[in-house]
């Protein structure tokens, strides 16, 4: 894949993000970073804000950025990488307090607290 293809997915992933809506919520970049092996080549970055749950039984719930990276090879997909962002559309544009309480309804529930299964 050369380097004009490669910005191309990221073009793929920005849009998908406008498209659904999260462009403001959600910051996208590409950066060239170190992969497995030690090469530096491109990479492509999305951070957004997200509540988690905590151990700590003061402060239950927390408020964490979440990095999403990946190389940008020949294996990349932008719409797939996009996709995994875009499922958790709802989730990203609640507030934290409408998280936390789908948490706490959901409370030992894994699976039903997942944030692709917030609507």
């Amino acid at each position: 894949m050369n380097r004009k293809e490669k910005f191309n997915q990221v073009e793929i992933v920005k849009r998908a993000l406008i498209k659904a809506g999260l462009i403001d919520k959600v910051t996208i970049g590409a950066y060239l970073m170190e992969n497995y092996v030690g090469k530096k080549t491109l990479h492509i970055k999305c951070t957004y804000d997200e509540t988690f749950k905590s151990y700590n039984p003061a402060a239950p719930y927390i408020e964490k950025t979440t990095e999403k990276i990946e190389e940008i090879n020949k294996y990349f997909s932008g719409r797939v990488f996009a996709a995994g962002i875009v499922q958790r559309k709802e989730w990203l544009l609640a507030t934290p307090e409408e998280r936390k309480a789908f948490m706490e309804l959901n409370d030992g529930d894994i699976i039903a607290c997942h944030p692709s299964n917030y609507k």
